[in-house]
């Protein structure tokens, strides 16, 4: 178990330790993480998760259609649950959604790339894709809606808007080639192929970046951030892979991707539309540093399902 834990979790806290070492030693511009944040989200991590479900079998994906109900059922409730307390606390609109973004969407792309491949090896990366992609297609497209909607968007123009983000149209449109079982052009894999390389470890030493530019600071946002992206959410979705009798493996990918912490798309949006960083980036900083004691708990937890 000490072996599984160490060779999983060191490359990940590694990286994102040479991240933050890096912003706060001033050996890359820490306040300049907009091109860096760009490339990741906007071109490495979308081309990551298209390649990872474009070229899975269909059989393959048939079998990750029934975790889809967990993952669903999970991210809803997420985000139910922080608007909730948004609302209550009365925060702007552009800060709710920022950090509804930043709480309910793990940070897949970055932490949960390398994580993955740590513990699995390759050809892991299609769970993380369809976990992904639920996930964007419920809470990324709700904090992508409300920020078009800024200024009297309508709704409609909005969802559109939303919808052909490169962060949702590129999964999608690679999980309904895949299922509808057409081929991918070789040329087009060769392509992409070595955008998709640089996902999992530019994703995690932009995360240490961005944690080198904020401040721990126990809020109310940061705290429930804790509660709900650490305690709540994986152990949600444990409850509903055994209600759903998933197969033990299945049940262990499920649970340890719903338990790695809030993802950094929320807080690079902050910087752009300059409201909201003391919500995500607390949210950002508080989960991720509080992942260094329930991330290898919640690993152990997967480890038990699968030998189960």
């Amino acid at each position: 178990m000490f072996s599984i834990l160490l060779f999983s979790l060191a490359p990940v806290f590694f990286v994102i330790g040479l991240g933050f070492a890096a912003g706060r030693r001033g050996w890359v511009d820490a306040g300049a993480t907009g091109m860096l944040g760009a490339f990741v989200a906007q071109f490495a991590l979308p081309i990551a998760l298209f390649l990872a479900i474009v070229t899975a079998p269909r059989a393959l994906l048939v079998a990750e259609l029934r975790p889809t109900t967990a993952y669903a059922v999970t991210f809803l409730v997420l985000l139910g649950l922080t608007l909730a307390f948004a609302r209550r606390w009365r925060l702007p609109a552009v800060t709710t959604a920022l950090y509804v973004q930043t709480v309910g969407m793990p940070n897949l792309g970055g932490i949960g790339l390398g994580l993955f491949q740590s513990l699995e090896g390759p050809g892991s990366e299609v769970t993380l894709a369809v976990a992904n992609l639920v996930g964007t297609l419920t809470v990324t497209l709700y904090c992508f809606m409300r920020l078009e909607m800024q200024g009297g968007g309508h709704p409609a123009r909005a969802f559109g808007a939303a919808l052909v983000k490169p962060m949702t149209i590129l999964p999608t449109l690679g999980f309904l080639i895949a299922f509808a079982g057409l081929p991918f052009p070789e040329i087009g894999l060769a392509v992409l192929k070595p955008l998709a390389q640089a996902t999992g470890g530019a994703g995690l030493f932009l995360t240490g970046v961005i944690l080198s530019t904020q401040r721990l600071r126990l809020t109310r946002a940061s705290l429930l951030a804790v509660f709900l992206s650490n305690i709540l959410r994986p152990a949600l979705a444990l409850a509903l892979c055994l209600l759903l009798a998933l197969p033990p493996g299945v049940e262990a990918r499920i649970v340890v991707a719903m338990a790695i912490p809030a993802g950094f798309v929320g807080t690079i949006l902050s910087a752009i539309y300059r409201e909201g960083t003391a919500e995500s980036g607390g949210a950002l900083v508080a989960t991720t540093f509080a992942s260094i004691v329930t991330l290898p708990l919640w690993i152990a937890v997967g480890v038990w399902l699968a030998g189960a």
